[in-house]
């Protein structure tokens, strides 16, 4: 803590409420190690509305993946049990993911934390939310007073009780005492809900001072561009919200794009020029609950890198529900048995010898059949199941491989090659664990390879030197995946210990049509072979793409030309025909 604690803020009661106890007994030293007398620590989620009935704590510490009762629901309870008189709420979650944190701001989280998280912000959030109960508490108590001595002064109180302290905008409960009255009309009412996504960065940049009073200059500036009848105020840390009589969607989308716009714009302050990036989720109704409209709002925010203004929709919110019920299913999942692993042969192209193959991951979901890879895969990334999974395609296709050379079913000098995640490269000690694996399947390290990509690369290049530093200089081959489709760079390529480039089917699709492709596949080998690497083709689908590829010195050749990627022993039957058609191909 930069500064002592008050007396008033040392006494507030804290719970920590998480399933596991190292975790509640981290948290709960910390606190108390910083002067906090009252902290409660709780490992089961469905004890806490009791437990507040019974002694109602100022915050709580709350865990968002708990069995029985998630961290979701525990708002929920809090909710229905305390509705604006409950305790305030922090989120610790690892999930990093958009829709978590849009769900828990949406059920009423005053902030969330992401963990793995760092001692000193933690603290500071937990401070800064006490110390808002804290002036929430005295200008409450403060109201109580002056309204039974000095009944003039009610209109005064109730304002007080309808700002948010820091800022000076009307707050949440301001927010939605407007909304119900919206929409006890007849036009229904919408709700634009505002991220601002740079406010971090300025936080840390300038102080969160800072950050707080511009934000209660943003927020009184959109009142310029409302119309008759809408309301502005602040929804959360970051988030802004917008209520209004619905306007139609036409209006609507013009209001939201031009508050984005404006919000993009420079702002003075402070001397300086700042800009502020922002989203806009909106969603508008008759005959729903003012609190839904609103989630229905937070659900329709875009991601990050998409279009900044969404509106919600039955089709999107179904979407996300369903991107929600299998992100729950990827947990545990390399346990219960629905992931196996399928094959793609690689060629030599001059020869048409088969000298490796691509292991690639595939998800057997009991009740949807086969996921694609390409959905369920950044999922397990966001929410950290990638490194369990990963652990499982390391383990299991060296496991596979080992047999095979064992019972003779694959040339010895035949080489696998596996796809490596950036969370699973850039984890310390990721080298040393494959490398220990290798020795206890007493493989060589020539008939193993990984695979990664360029933005898995860049995700954090120091690290993933590292790593990489250690395997070359063990003999284990690297390849960049999809190469030309990310950063493409030669100043941090050449730092790299790679052996091998894939160049992406992007390049390989109209390479016998088009001379443009052409040529462009001929400079990324060239480029490979100047730097000692060798060349992979992936997506070679026809007689004319391997010829073009032939002719300009392409190594190596993988795509349904030659096989779809199979399972294990199909795999392995198609490379026992390919032997068999070499040995008797005529010779001469």
């Amino acid at each position: 803590m930069p500064e002592r604690l008050t007396e008033a803020l040392r006494r507030l009661p804290i719970l920590v409420v998480d399933d596991n106890p190292i975790n509640v007994e981290l948290l709960t030293d910390l606190l108390e190690d910083q002067g906090f007398t009252q902290v409660e620590g709780l490992l089961e989620s469905r004890e806490v509305v009791a437990r507040c009935r019974q002694s109602m704590p100022a915050l709580i510490l709350l865990d968002i993946r708990m069995p029985h009762l998630d961290g979701h629901g525990v708002m929920r309870a809090l909710e229905a049990a305390f509705g604006s008189r409950g305790p305030a709420v922090i989120v610790l979650t690892a999930q990093v993911d958009e829709a978590t944190r849009s769900q828990a701001l949406s059920l009423g989280a005053r902030d969330v934390v992401t963990k793995p998280f760092d001692h000193g912000e933690v603290l500071q959030r937990v401070r800064n939310a006490l110390e808002v109960e804290l002036r929430y508490a005295r200008r409450h108590q403060e109201a109580v007073a002056l309204e039974r001595l000095v009944a003039e002064r009610t209109r005064e109180l109730e304002l007080l009780s309808n700002t948010d302290p820091v800022t000076g905008l009307p707050n949440r409960r301001a927010l939605m005492e407007a909304l119900d009255g919206i929409m006890a009309g007849e036009r229904g009412a919408a709700v634009l809900y505002i991220v601002l996504d740079a406010l971090h960065d300025i936080a840390r940049l300038h102080g969160h001072d800072v950050a707080e009073r511009l934000v209660a200059q943003l927020g009184r500036g959109l009142a310029q561009w409302l119309p008759e009848g809408a309301r502005q105020g602040l929804w959360g840390g970051a988030e802004l919200l917008v209520v209004l009589p619905d306007p139609g969607y036409v209006a609507l989308l013009e209001l939201a794009g031009t508050l984005q716009h404006w919000l993009a714009d420079e702002h003075a302050f402070d001397g300086m020029s700042l800009t502020m990036a922002s989203r806009v989720g909106g969603a508008a109704g008759r005959g729903v609950a003012a609190q839904r409209l609103v989630q229905m709002a937070a659900l329709a925010l875009p991601d990050p890198g998409e279009a900044p203004v969404r509106f919600h929709s039955d089709a999107l919110e179904a979407a996300q529900r369903d991107d929600l019920e299998l992100n729950q299913a990827l947990r545990g999942v390399t346990q219960r048995g629905e992931l196996f692993l399928a094959y793609q042969p690689k060629l030599r192209m001059p020869t048409g010898e088969v000298i490796g193959a691509e292991a690639l991951l595939r998800w057997e979901h009991p009740g949807r059949g086969l996921i694609s890879p390409g959905r369920f895969i950044p999922m397990a990334e966001a929410s950290g199941e990638i490194l369990a999974i990963g652990d499982w395609v390391l383990e299991h296709s060296m496991q596979a491989l080992t047999a095979w050379l064992a019972e003779g079913r694959v040339p010895t000098d035949f080489s696998l090659a596996v796809n490596v995640a950036a969370r699973q490269l850039c984890r310390e000690g990721f080298a040393q664990d494959l490398l220990a694996r290798l020795r206890r399947h007493g493989l060589p390290v020539e008939a193993f390879s990984i695979e990664v990509t360029e933005s898995g690369l860049m995700a954090d290049l120091s690290q993933a030197r590292k790593q990489l530093a250690v395997l070359d200089r063990e003999g284990i081959r690297v390849a960049i995946d999809d190469f030309g489709t990310g950063h493409s760079s030669l100043a941090y390529l050449k730092t790299l210990p790679v052996s091998t480039l894939k160049i992406d089917r992007a390049f390989v699709t109209g390479i016998a049509e088009h001379a443009d492709d052409r040529q462009l596949a001929a400079t990324v080998t060239a480029l490979a072979h100047g730097m000692g690497c060798d060349v992979v083709a992936e997506g070679v689908e026809t007689r004319g793409q391997a010829e073009c590829l032939i002719a300009m010195g392409c190594d190596i050749g993988q795509g349904y030309l030659y096989a779809r990627p199979l399972p294990a022993e199909a795999f392995l039957h198609w490379c026992a025909d390919a032997r068999a058609s070499a040995e008797t191909a005529p010779t001469g």
